[in-house]
């Protein structure tokens, strides 16, 4: 399939794994997806997203209110309900820190140092790849499904960008929703730009 993409959408799929290694993040997922499919915001499909207002900056911070830095795994409304009980996160990796050193609350990489690109595949990756999580291998494909139902015999940003918006995943879910996009309007909005552009 990856060689259907075309340049851009595969620096956007490249682009999401270098999003996850800058958010901590052991996996790429459709938010990471999204967050470097906004660094082309005037790529077909993005642009849309562009003109609602979706800009890189938003969409990052959009994915670390819902998914978190990956520095302790929990986002900040677990952050909030755990302070409610007394449990003030930040302290706890200051002091972890200051007793085990820095990172010690890092969780560390599998055996033998690697990370496997794709689930189950027993062949594994050097240690600078990240698995993609099934909701973004789902994304992905979805993407061929709107390449082929547009009659396109490539995949582009746009394919990428309607991919994601059929996601129905909660994570995804929830980082449109704190966008204040609504997946089936925005849809429509891209395909009515991208005739509008043919």
């Amino acid at each position: 399939m990856f060689e259907r993409f075309t340049h851009e959408a595969r620096d956007v799929v490249i682009g999401a794994q270098r999003v996850a290694r800058e958010l901590h993040h052991r996996w790429i997922g459709t938010e990471h997806v999204l967050v470097s499919l906004l660094a082309t915001p005037d790529a077909p499909g993005v642009a849309t997203l562009t003109r609602l207002g979706v800009t890189p900056e938003r969409g990052r911070e959009a994915v670390l209110a819902v998914i978190g830095d990956g520095s302790d795994g929990l986002g900040d409304e677990d952050t909030e309900a755990l302070k409610a009980f007394g449990i003030d996160l930040d302290e706890v990796r200051k002091r972890a820190e200051e007793t085990f050193g820095q990172g010690a609350l890092d969780a560390p990489l599998p055996a033998g140092g690697r990370w496997r690109l794709f689930g189950r595949r027993k062949t594994e990756r050097g240690p600078g790849h990240i698995p993609f999580a099934p909701r973004a291998k789902k994304a992905l494909e979805l993407s061929l499904r709107e390449a082929l139902a547009l009659k396109d015999g490539f995949i582009g940003t746009q394919h990428i960008v309607l991919g994601l918006l059929r996601s129905d995943d909660r994570q995804t879910l929830a980082v449109f929703e704190r966008l204040g996009i609504d997946p089936r309007e925005t849809r429509r909005e891209v395909l009515a730009d991208l005739r509008k552009a043919a």
